[in-house]
């Protein structure tokens, strides 16, 4: 939703508003947990006199950064909890073999689903319409949908899923790549359109 990488005109923010002929804003903030991007809009949002449509981002691959605690982050019941540190030998163990226990993924589960009915609920008592674009490079694996069904499906919350082609990055990272915005804001676009 940042749009890294990308102009203003390949953004998926400007595509809908081309699209839509509504402005947009872009709240999205590089490298933000789900937690984080809820806060964010938590405080903007008033900023704004009649709000169209939030759209929130939600990908399997970056589930990740919703069970990070070496940040201020949520936590079950969407309580602020404060960092909590790690040694430097904990931070790099973490980079190098990435596992999760199954509890730290159930509690990450709990508050990404607590994160985005908050957010939904957020927006609607704005009067906006709330939807979570969920981009799914290339075939979604069996983890994937599980955790996909878990937080966004069992809970009920509006979203649209885009498939897209998994060459359609940016070539020096994974982010999308015009192509890929362009899908992702026609889908978008499409949905809000059936509101």
């Amino acid at each position: 939703m940042f749009g890294e990488g990308l102009t203003w005109e390949e953004s998926i923010p400007a595509q809908v508003t081309a699209m839509m002929g509504i402005q947009s804003a872009n709240l999205a903030v590089h490298g933000f947990a789900t937690d984080q991007a809820y806060l964010r809009l938590q405080t903007e949002l008033p900023r704004f006199r009649r709000p169209v449509a939030v759209v929130s981002l939600f990908m399997t691959a970056l589930f990740g950064r919703n069970l990070d605690d070496d940040r201020p982050h949520l936590a079950p019941g969407l309580v602020w909890l404060p960092a909590q540190p790690h040694s430097r030998l904990a931070a790099i163990a973490k980079l190098l073999v990435p596992y999760r226990s199954l509890e730290t993924v159930e509690r990450g589960v709990t508050v990404t689903r607590a994160v985005f009915q908050a957010s939904v609920a957020l927006t609607r008592a704005r009067g906006a319409t709330p939807l979570i674009v969920v981009p799914q490079f290339g075939p979604e694996a069996e983890a994937e949908q599980a955790l996909r069904r878990r937080i966004l499906d069992e809970a009920g919350l509006p979203y649209v899923r885009v498939e897209i082609d998994a060459a359609w990055r940016l070539p020096w990272d994974r982010h999308p790549n015009p192509r890929a915005a362009r899908a992702i804001a026609e889908a978008v676009a499409a949905r809000l359109s059936e509101r």
